[in-house]
């Protein structure tokens, strides 16, 4: 779960994708959809210059932290301007990934085994704090320094997926700071082990809430299309 924790701090560095493939993506023997989140569109290599570069840059991380992007998406309205260089970042943007070791393989863990590694390193890394989720925001802020994250522990379970979040305060490529939250779901689908990724701009509790609500409709999205 580490692992998982250290790519989501990658990403937010990233602040923009083997190659994202539109609508679904193949793991083994099993083909799996990948829907894009409601109002969110897909970036592809083939759409643009942007989308190719921002694709090939973050597949690059990923791959070497062990995980592979399967698709990338963001907010319709906003990766339209992005495309035509009238905004220098994306702020609302999604993934799905999964991991290149167990690409082919059935999951090690269940969800409720995964949650509660989550939780036990959740309890290391916010020991003081307690399981309010605005009170663990307020503390992750006064800890948080540029370019560094932390876990904002396990924020909900549910039989098909654990869900949990990291806040970072970044310098972006635009020459600007920003606090990101990143919301992300652990799920099986097809018995296969699939991350889904939701990266916001943090302007208060509420936005974590809302995001992470986004995340479960996401993920409910994803079992329904399998």
């Amino acid at each position: 779960m580490l692992r998982i924790l250290g790519i989501a701090a990658l990403l937010a560095l990233a602040c923009g994708g083997s190659n994202a493939i539109a609508g679904s993506a193949t793991l083994g023997d099993v083909t799996v959809n990948l829907p894009p989140p409601m109002g969110f569109c897909e970036l592809s290599e083939e759409n643009s210059a942007s989308d190719r570069k921002m694709i090939t840059t973050l597949s690059g991380l990923l791959e070497k932290s062990g995980n592979k992007m399967l698709a990338m998406s963001a907010d319709c309205r906003q990766l339209a301007e992005w495309r035509a260089s009238k905004r220098q970042l994306l702020d609302d943007y999604a993934q799905y990934q999964t991991a290149i070791a167990g690409i082919d393989q059935p999951p090690a863990e269940t969800i409720q085994q995964t949650c509660t590694t989550l939780r036990a390193e959740g309890d290391k890394i916010l020991s003081t704090q307690t399981p309010d989720i605005k009170k663990n925001v307020e503390e992750a802020l006064k800890k948080v320094k540029m370019n560094q994250n932390s876990f904002l522990g396990v924020l909900g379970e549910e039989p098909n997926a654990c869900y949990a979040g990291i806040l970072q305060q970044i310098h972006t490529q635009a020459d600007t700071d920003k606090t990101q939250v990143t919301v992300f779901a652990i799920t099986i689908v097809k018995n296969r082990t699939i991350f889904v990724y939701r990266f916001a701009v943090f302007t208060s509790s509420e936005v974590i809430d809302a995001a992470l609500g986004k995340l479960k409709s996401n993920v409910a999205a994803l079992h329904a299309a399998n």
